[in-house]
Order: structure tokens, then C-alpha cells, then sequence
């Protein structure tokens, strides 16, 4: 041996690098006996030495190696004569080829804790060929990178900004066209970066990418339903939490890959976010460890953390995190206000829009209230995803090609994946050659999607909802590494228009900053600039009826109050009638979308000349572009022209009691409301205000 035994450093868990000394660290119970196991990569003898607890903390056993050649070997522990990896370990060797069938359960052990007595170096191994009958070990590995970033010019995504893209490392690439030995790589992912950026995406939300098994471990009662075969493609589990995926890593499963994805994501003024599942049990401090760890190493921007959410107030306050992005599905109301110290890094990711959007959508105990209080949701210091389709659930295609989830493919008798889907099948279930489905179906995934790009808050698309993509009704792919599971890359000129139009409705919420306030709208005209900050309307300007029974509103967005020029009226029609919209008066109109049309965004826009009303047809989102009329006594013709003052519609606002004026009333600097009477706003929780005077002008 060239090297030498020497102290360990006990201040930081698993291996760190010094000049020439590196040391091992990790934790035990008191009186544990531990060594370090050195495996030469020439597969000689492998090297047991002891560990010892020095100093005051007898539960840390470290030690020390100088002149270790590292790049030579790789390495595990073994406590109590059990052989455990490294749960700090950077890199894992061992799962280099994504569900190699020698790690198998039942064949090979694929726990992280193997019993060193039942390890062998060979061991016959049933069903499988001879070629793969030497037995897997997972080794952890050394991983001390010279990596040279040259991404200090990036200055990050402002939260308004955002446009996420949730994707699959595996699925996303597996389809694809093109070098085979990258599919299911980050390289393809790399390849694609100039594909996001068409789409109009500024940030790539990962599902996990840290070391996990993909191989399901055999569960006896459910041995008829789950066969060995399956596997976990989603990584929603515990795994090696500082170590990339192996399989993902590509070419010579070098880390530095990711790295290098990551530097030309921030080139290209992207951002990566990350998703960790962590166990209900796991040590919060476990949890800081590894978010850190990526932060700083890998550069990430930002975490998606799922299984512990009571984590997110010490993340929030951790202070070598205040760069990042934090994703929850809920925290506690108070945390959210304690945001304005850190700044707007807390982000709520729930389904609450998706199931909002969708009852609406498809007409399933929709309530229009209901709607406008998700499309205006909205904090300063606080962050909200919007999305109506992601991984857990129906594909944007699926949510309105079936009405019944499809997941026979499962193996478990269909019983796992949502039941409660809000979907629909435009009058077929699945496959359909009826154009007239076909083409309603086409209309409905628009309307979603200027939904999602219309409100406030952040936009998500899932991986392939861009084109179309399907899982001919499985709503819970988390199994099929096959064509089910991952995204279609073929392509077809309905595929292409979807794509297109795509891009285009990111285009358009770049222009309009209304569309992407950072603060929320508060209803009112608090600042005398003639028109409400955000104003609701329907068949008559400046009124709105929230019943159950109504299915179609109006939207109005005061350019004055986000330093624009130019006003937008977002009008939606739910019902499969044309309805009719009335128009504040005083401006000018272009039609941006139409979603009725195809093409739905036109190559210029449409002007509107002088229209009072908008007629929508049934099922689809129009969306206008006003400017105040140029010229000449601007105020006095807006007094004039205004459907909210001129005489015929004061005298229907007179008798009804759906007038803006009681609608939005009086003291909304608490935060805006609706009507008098009616519940709180079923997101921000908000009192409904009495009277609103600034609306009336």
C-alpha cells in the first residue's frame, strides 16, 4: 500500500478532500464497531480498515488516508457487519445501466444495506443468462470535480418571468430522433435546450435526478398484480440524495455532465429546478445537507420538495439558500408573510388551479367565481404554479379524450392513479376518427393552455402537453419506461400548429405585463387612472354574475396600472353556445387569440373597429388588446362611450344587483373581493369588500 493511515475529519459527513489527505466521516450508534471497505477497481483484495470515535462525538467514526490513489478505488462502509454505502456519497457505481436486470429483488439484493455474510463474489442467479450472473454490488464512488463554471454573468429568472417546464429525464429523450446511446441522457436533454427556448420556457423543473433504484422491490401481497418486470421510471423514493443518477449521466457517467447541461442552461438565461422526495422520517438537517450540497455544487436554482413539507420553514430561513427557489405543497400563512424578509423564493405548487380549471373547462361543477379567483391569484413575496396537467394525473390531450383513467397496463387491476379527474371525452372514449371530436378536443387543449398563460402566476407545462402527447388514458405512468410513458417526438402538421402555438402564447405574456404582475390586483381604481387595476364583466360592461349556473366572464386589464399602454379584455366562454361580451368604452381594439380560429394567434393582429361588443363562440378564449383613442378629448369620449355610463346600461344596472359598483365595494385596500355576501375568495382567503368607488370612474 502508498498511502498511509492518519486522524479523519470529523466536522462534515462522508468524504472530503484535503491536499493529499482524504477522510471518511459517518454516523453511528454509540459503541458501533465500523470499518472502511477499499475496493481496488483491478478487482483485488479489498481493504477493511477500522474506523474509530474520537473526541467528544462518539457517534461520528472517522479516519484519514493520505496518498490515497482515489480515482483507483471505490469504497463503502460496514457497520455491525452489515455493508451500508455512503448516504453522502457523490457518486454511486453500480447502476450505470438503467434496471440491469443482476440488481434485481429476488435475484440480487437492491437494498442499500446488504448483510456483508450473505455477500458473495458469484452467485448463480435463476432466469437470467450467464452473460449477467456475476453478482451487482452497489459501490460508492469518489467524486472531487475541477469543474471551471462560466456562468457568472447569470443573474437568475424574476418570479413573473417564469415559464416552467416539468419533464422526465428518461421519458422526455427516449422517443427522440437521432444518436441512440444519448436517449434517456442528459446530452438529450442538452440537444433540446434551443427546442425550450422556441417554446418560450425560462425554467426546466426535473423530476428526480438524484441516485434512486428503478427497480420495484418484490411486494408479496400485491405479487399477482405488480410482476417483477415493473419498475419505478419516476424515482419518488429514497435514494443516494448527493449523487446524480448514473444512467442519466451519459457518456462515461461523469457528474460534470449535469454540470455542463446546467452552465448552458444559465447561458441561455435558464434556470434548473430540482425535484427530492424525502421520506416522512427523514433528518430535516439530512435535507439542508443535500439541498446545499446542490446549490452550491451543481449551481441549482431552486427545489421542488415532496414527502416532508414541515422542512419548508427551516429551508425558507436557511441562509445559504436564500438564491433558491422553493417549492411546497403548502406552508404554513405565516411563512408566507415572513417571506418579505427573504424575498420571493417561496412558490406553493398544488392542484388547486388544476382542479379549477378543469371543472370549468369540462363542465363538471365549475363555478365561475371560483375561476376568476384563481386566473387573478396572485402574492408579492410569494410564488403560485399554475398548471391543468402534470405527471400525477392525465396528459393535457388525455384530460379531454377520456373520461375514465385507462391504467390496465399497471398491473394492479386499475386501481392505483387519481380517481377524480374532472376530464372528458368530447363524446368518445380515447381513439377517435370523428373530426368533429378530434377538432373539439384540439379547441379544448387550446383553451387550457391560454388559461394557464392568461393568469397570474407561473406557468407550467408537463412534459408533451406541447404536442399533443398521450398515454392512451393512464394516468399514472410511473412504471412505463415504454412508449406510454414517454413523449412523443413524431411529427405531424396539427402537432406542429399546437407547437407553435405555444410559443406564441408565451410571446404574448411576455409583451403584456398585466398578464405577469408581480403584485396582486386589488380590484380598484386606487390609484385614479380611470379604469379598476382588473375589473370583471359579461353581457353588460362593468357588471358580473357569479351564479353557478354561469359559465363565461370577462376580463379587463388596465394597462395604466402596469406602465403599458395598451389594455387587455380576456373574455372566456365555457358554454357550448356563442356569447355575447360587452366592451368598457373609450378604446380601440385588436384581437390577439381567438381560439376558435385556426390559426389561434393571427400573424398580425386583427383590428376591431368600432365595436362595443365581442361575440365568443362556444368553447373558446378571445383575447383583446384596447388602446385608448387616439386624439382629441380622450377622457370626454371615454365619458361618452362608456358602457358603464351611458344611459341604457345605468338603467339596467339600476335594477340589478350585479353592478361592478355592488359587486366590488367600498375599502378593497384590504386586497379586493367580489360581491357583498359572498364567501371568501377560495384561495387568498380575502373578506369580499362592501363598495368600490374607484370602479365606477
Amino acid at each position: 500500500m502508498n498511502f498511509q493511515i492518519c486522524s479523519g475529519n470529523q466536522g462534515e459527513t462522508g468524504v472530503t478532500k484535503q491536499k493529499d489527505i482524504i477522510s471518511f466521516s459517518r454516523q453511528a450508534a454509540e459503541n458501533s464497531i465500523c470499518y472502511l471497505l477499499l475496493y481496488p477497481k483491478d478487482n483485488s483484495q479489498t481493504l477493511r480498515i477500522p474506523m474509530e470515535a474520537k473526541g467528544n462525538c462518539d457517534t461520528m467514526y472517522t479516519i484519514g488516508i493520505q496518498g490515497l490513489d482515489w480515482k483507483n478505488y471505490d469504497y463503502n462502509f460496514e457497520v455491525n457487519g452489515e455493508e451500508v454505502t455512503d448516504i453522502y456519497a457523490r457518486k454511486i457505481t453500480g447502476r450505470e445501466i438503467w434496471a440491469d436486470d443482476s440488481r434485481r429483488p429476488g435475484e440480487q439484493a437492491a437494498e442499500i444495506f446488504v448483510p456483508l455474510r450473505e455477500k458473495r463474489k458469484t452467485r448463480q442467479v435463476r432466469g437470467l443468462p450467464e452473460s449477467k450472473q456475476t453478482a451487482a454490488k452497489i459501490k460508492s464512488s469518489f467524486y472531487f470535480s475541477e469543474f471551471k463554471w462560466k456562468d457568472m454573468g447569470y443573474q437568475g429568472i424574476k418570479k413573473e418571468d417564469m415559464v416552467i417546464y416539468k419533464l422526465h429525464v428518461r421519458g422526455f429523450s427516449m422517443g427522440m430522433q437521432g444518436e441512440s446511446s444519448q436517449h434517456g441522457t442528459l446530452e438529450a436533454v442538452e440537444r433540446k435546450l434551443g427546442y425550450f427556448k422556441n417554446l418560450g420556457i425560462t425554467t426546466l423543473l426535473f423530476m428526480p435526478v438524484y441516485e434512486f433504484e428503478e427497480i420495484l422491490l418484490l411486494d408479496k401481497s400485491k405479487e399477482q398484480l405488480r410482476p417483477k418486470d415493473l419498475i419505478n421510471c419516476w424515482g419518488y423514493t429514497a435514494g443516494h440524495y448527493f449523487a446524480p443518477k448514473a444512467s442519466y449521466l451519459g457518456k462515461g457517467c461523469n457528474p460534470d455532465n449535469l454540470k455542463r447541461l446546467i452552465q448552458k442552461m444559465h447561458q441561455m438565461q435558464m434556470e434548473c429546478i430540482l425535484e427530492f422526495y424525502f421520506p416522512p422520517k427523514t433528518n430535516p438537517y439530512l435535507i439542508i445537507d443535500v439541498l446545499r450540497y446542490w446549490h452550491k455544487e451543481y449551481h441549482v436554482d431552486g427545489f421542488r420538495v415532496l414527502g416532508k413539507p414541515e422542512v419548508a420553514e427551516l429551508l425558507a430561513h436557511d441562509t445559504r439558500l436564500s438564491g433558491c427557489k422553493l417549492l411546497f405543497e403548502g406552508f404554513r400563512e405565516e411563512l408566507a408573510g415572513d417571506s418579505q424578509r427573504f424575498g420571493p423564493k417561496l412558490f406553493s405548487y398544488n392542484d388547486g388551479f388544476l382542479y379549477g380549471a378543469r371543472r370549468i373547462l369540462n363542465r363538471q361543477g365549475g363555478s365561475i367565481y371560483e375561476f376568476a379567483c384563481q386566473m387573478r391569484r396572485q402574492q408579492e413575496y410569494q410564488g403560485f404554479i399554475n398548471f391543468v396537467a402534470e405527471n400525477n394525473g392525465f396528459t393535457l390531450w388525455d384530460t379531454f379524450s377520456y373520461e375514465h383513467k385507462h391504467n390496465e397496463q399497471n398491473r394492479e387491476d386499475n386501481q392505483d392513479g387519481i380517481d377524480w379527474n374532472f376530464s372528458g371525452n368530447c363524446g368518445q372514449e380515447g381513439i377517435s376518427r370523428n373530426r368533429q371530436v378530434n377538432e373539439l378536443r384540439k379547441r379544448q387543449v387550446k383553451n387550457a393552455l391560454a388559461v394557464v398563460f392568461l393568469a397570474q402566476g407561473v406557468p407550467m407545462l408537463w412534459m408533451g402537453d406541447e404536442c399533443a402527447n398521450s398515454q392512451r388514458g393512464n394516468n399514472n405512468a410511473y412504471c412505463q419506461d415504454n412508449e406510454t410513458g414517454w413523449k412523443e417526438w413524431k411529427r405531424s402538421a396539427a402537432v406542429s400548429r399546437l407547437t407553435d402555438y405555444v410559443g406564441q402564447l408565451a410571446r404574448i405574456r411576455r409583451e403584456f405585463p398585466a398578464l405577469r404582475s408581480p403584485r396582486p390586483f386589488k380590484l380598484q381604481d386606487y390609484q385614479n387612472k380611470g379604469y379598476p387595476d382588473l375589473s370583471y364583466h359579461s353581457d353588460g360592461a362593468w357588471k358580473m354574475d357569479f351564479s353557478m349556473n354561469r359559465a363565461f366572464i370577462g376580463m379587463f386589464y388596465a394597462g395604466a396600472y402596469t406602465g403599458a399602454k395598451e389594455s387587455l379584455y380576456a373574455a372566456y366562454n365555457f358554454q357550448s353556445v356563442s356569447q355575447k361580451f360587452a366592451l368598457p368604452g373609450g378604446m380601440e381594439w385588436e384581437l390577439l387569440l381567438d381560439t376558435s380560429q385556426e390559426p389561434a394567434v393571427p400573424k398580425k393582429p386583427e383590428k376591431l373597429k368600432d365595436i362595443r361588443e365581442l361575440t365568443v363562440e362556444g368553447q373558446s378564449v378571445c383575447l383583446l388588446c384596447g388602446k385608448a383613442y387616439s386624439g382629441g378629448k380622450v377622457k370626454k369620449r371615454i365619458k361618452k362611450t362608456s358602457a358603464f355610463q351611458n344611459t341604457a346600461s345605468q338603467k339596467e344596472a339600476s335594477g340589478k344587483k350585479e353592478t361592478l359598483g355592488r359587486e366590488l365595494g367600498k375599502g378593497a385596500g384590504e386586497g379586493g373581493g367580489l360581491a357583498e355576501g359572498t364567501p371568501k375568495d377560495t384561495v387568498t382567503g380575502e373578506e369580499a369588500p362592501k363598495n368600490n368607488k374607484g370602479a365606477q370612474k
